[in-house]
């Protein structure tokens, strides 16, 4: 009994250093773990600050977060861009996508390589998503997917992150928070920054004029 617990256990943790895509166990250990900065970590002038919006309506509460920290950020000198995932074409991730790693990741026909490209160029990504069943929204889940093909190109960027609920418990928004750290901590050397957590706003335009409109703002006057 003692020699199949610890089968499991080791057969667990070897299922685990391999969830990144890495194929070498001890690389994809070493890369589970975001820095933390209350300062940005990029010295340069005028930042790419890449905003990746997964909230599936235009100025609803998730979104006006995101124009709100475009704002700030944009106040101190940041080229600011933001990409409202529902508008274009994101592809479920295939087996096709395992091989379009590199170069090769171009050769996909919808707007990804695009997108990651700009992802890959940036200074600072904002992720943002409301919390729908605990997770984040299957639009964002679905372009993080599609980013396999380049990830381990997004090295050294600084991330901070922006969530709006319904609910008024702020242990709900942490699940979101969840969702993108999971995808953070499989690349290069991230550094996490800040992030906001709007929770009790379920009516749409709830976060306008709130305080969790203002820590948008003031957060990407940080970047």
């Amino acid at each position: 009994m003692k020699k199949a617990i610890i089968y499991m256990v080791i057969s667990l943790l070897a299922g685990a250093f391999t969830s990144c895509g890495d194929k070498q166990a001890g690389k994809s250990a070493e890369r589970y773990h975001i820095n933390f900065s209350e300062t940005t970590t990029v010295q340069k002038e005028n930042k790419y600050v890449l905003i990746v919006s997964g909230s599936p309506r235009k100025r609803g509460n998730t979104d006006l977060l995101c124009d709100a920290f475009a704002r700030g950020a944009e106040e101190v000198g940041g080229r600011v861009e933001k990409i409202f995932l529902a508008d274009y074409r994101i592809d479920y991730f295939s087996e096709a996508d395992e091989q379009r790693v590199g170069n090769r990741a171009n050769e996909a026909e919808d707007d990804v390589p695009m997108l990651v490209d700009k992802m890959v160029q940036a200074d600072v990504i904002v992720l943002a998503s409301p919390v729908y069943y605990m997770n984040i929204t299957g639009q964002l889940k679905t372009f993080i997917d599609r980013t396999f093909g380049r990830y381990r190109e997004m090295k050294d960027k600084e991330f901070f992150y922006l969530t709006a609920c319904a609910d008024p418990e702020e242990s709900t928004a942490d699940w979101a928070i969840n969702g993108f750290r999971g995808f953070v901590m499989c690349l290069p050397n991230p550094t996490e920054r800040g992030m906001v957590k709007a929770i009790g706003m379920g009516r749409k335009g709830a976060v306008k004029g709130s305080r969790y409109e203002d820590e948008a703002y003031n957060l990407g006057k940080h970047i």
